[in-house]
């Protein structure tokens, strides 16, 4: 997704200032970026995708653009087939599903290619 993909393997400085898609590479960056957010009162959304996901493939350019618009919301994305433990522990059956964490614990989440429902619940709870 451009230029507003990162795949570092920690989470980024840039992250305070800059709106991004953190891509999950590893489990030590998941496991880096969900511990650093425990102790922020930032909004993490998890984007549960998979590369054979038709829903999330179509998704793509609106997420893209949802996060230029949120730059103060830190956003994840997990593919389901990399990373089965983390989307079973979100319980991330039906894709795309986009979690909504705070301080460590799922606050909401949208499931299903609903760009305006995203929307809404990221104001809803981005503060």
């Amino acid at each position: 997704m451009g230029s507003n993909v990162s795949s570092v393997h920690d989470v980024p400085s840039s992250m305070e200032t800059k709106s991004l898609v953190v891509e999950m590479e590893s489990r030590r960056q998941w496991r880096s970026l969900f511990d650093s957010m425990k102790g922020s009162n930032k909004l993490l959304v998890i984007d549960f995708t998979a590369a054979w996901c038709g829903p999330c493939k179509a998704m793509e350019p609106r997420v893209k653009e949802i996060v230029s618009r949120y730059p103060e919301v830190v956003f994840a994305r997990v593919d389901v087939d990399r990373f089965m433990d983390v989307a079973g522990t979100y319980r991330a059956n039906t894709l795309p599903a986009f979690v909504f964490v705070k301080r460590g614990e799922e606050i909401d989440r949208v499931v299903g290619a609903k760009p305006d429902e995203l929307v809404y619940k990221i104001e809803t709870h981005r503060v």
